[in-house]
């Protein structure tokens, strides 16, 4: 009987594989790591989203913040702080907004800052100059004493933060009339001091008779949210929460693109103060972008104030602390 002769085989595959070049094996390499670290990142990204917004809320010891018991735990309120840097002196906050965040919602809700309200420690006196007198700590006690909230995280931007981040995501449409136009060249005029010694220059817009959508960059956007002469503080706070969500909706067109969330992410960590980690940041934000266009509201509500010209003295508490719950709590 014949039998075929034993061909050693794993010999053959050692073989070939030292005929294999070594710049294939380290490519080979590469695209496994790449294609782990994707993973990984998909992971941990879905991870972040699963955890509950009020997850890393523990209320300080002491209890220095005031914060209001028994209001749903489904939604986390963050306090959105703009601060004026032209302004001499102790600086108080000229933009004050509350983003209520829940795993399908986002709310913004503006709180004018000329409101007469009792500040802790400092009697009556605008809203705004509770920044000056105690920073971030103290305005989140002013509102969660005031509208009966329960605010313990922030986030702080100047000027410099909000033009680095607009540019940072390459700019916002948004569509401006031919009067918004003009007071955006003169607003970016007026604080070019300040920004061409960090490498900004001015790039003026073009007059237009009607409204029209408009890539504004990074100054271009502060322009517009410093915009009050034509108008009033009302329309001022309604601009700056339309600038949010056009922030928002950039960001969530391209969230294909590494690079550019690279870019944001650099810009708010460096130019932003907060008392929230990397990872409370993440989470919320993913959640932001994943509930679409927010819903917007502004504080103190209609019909529940007298306003003198120069200061909103509220008449109704319970209407606005009724109306924000309904508005950050509702379905």
């Amino acid at each position: 009987m014949y039998y075929e002769p034993y061909k050693k085989r794993a010999r053959r595959r050692r073989e070939r594989a030292e005929r294999r070049s070594p710049g294939g094996c380290v490519a080979a390499l590469l695209l496994r790591l790449l294609a782990l670290c994707l993973v990984l990142a998909v992971l941990g990204a879905g991870l972040l989203y699963a955890l509950p917004p009020t997850l890393f809320s523990v209320e300080p010891e002491d209890g220095r913040l005031s914060l209001t018991d028994g209001l749903p735990a489904s939604r986390v309120n963050i306090l959105l702080l703009g601060t004026d840097l032209l302004r001499q002196g102790s600086q108080r906050s000229d933009s004050i907004i509350i983003a209520s965040i829940g795993y399908r919602s986002v709310h913004l809700t503006s709180v004018l800052r000329d409101t007469v309200v009792e500040i802790p420690g400092h009697g009556r006196g605008k809203l705004n100059a509770a920044y000056a007198y105690g920073g971030p700590e103290l305005m989140m006690r002013t509102l969660n004493e005031n509208f009966r909230l329960n605010i313990m995280h922030y986030i702080v931007a100047d000027f410099v933060s909000l033009v680095e981040i607009v540019d940072a995501v390459d700019g916002v449409d948004i569509e401006i009339t031919g009067e918004e136009r003009e007071e955006i060249n003169k607003n970016v005029w007026s604080v070019h001091k300040v920004f061409e010694p960090l490498g900004y220059k001015r790039c003026k817009l073009g007059p237009a008779d009607s409204a029209a959508i408009v890539r504004l960059n990074g100054l271009q956007a502060l322009g517009y949210a410093r915009i009050r002469k034509i108008d009033s503080d009302v329309t001022r706070a309604f601009r700056q929460r339309k600038l949010l969500n056009a922030m928002l909706g950039k960001i969530r067109q391209n969230l294909w693109n590494p690079i550019m969330l690279v870019r944001l992410g650099r810009a708010v960590l460096r130019s932003t103060q907060t008392n929230m980690s990397v990872f409370q940041l993440i989470s919320l934000g993913e959640k932001a972008l994943v509930a679409g266009r927010a819903e917007q509201l502004r504080l103190p509500v209609p019909d529940s104030y007298d306003d003198d010209g120069s200061s909103l003295k509220i008449t109704d508490w319970q209407m606005n602390i009724g109306a924000f719950q309904t508005f950050a709590y509702g379905d």
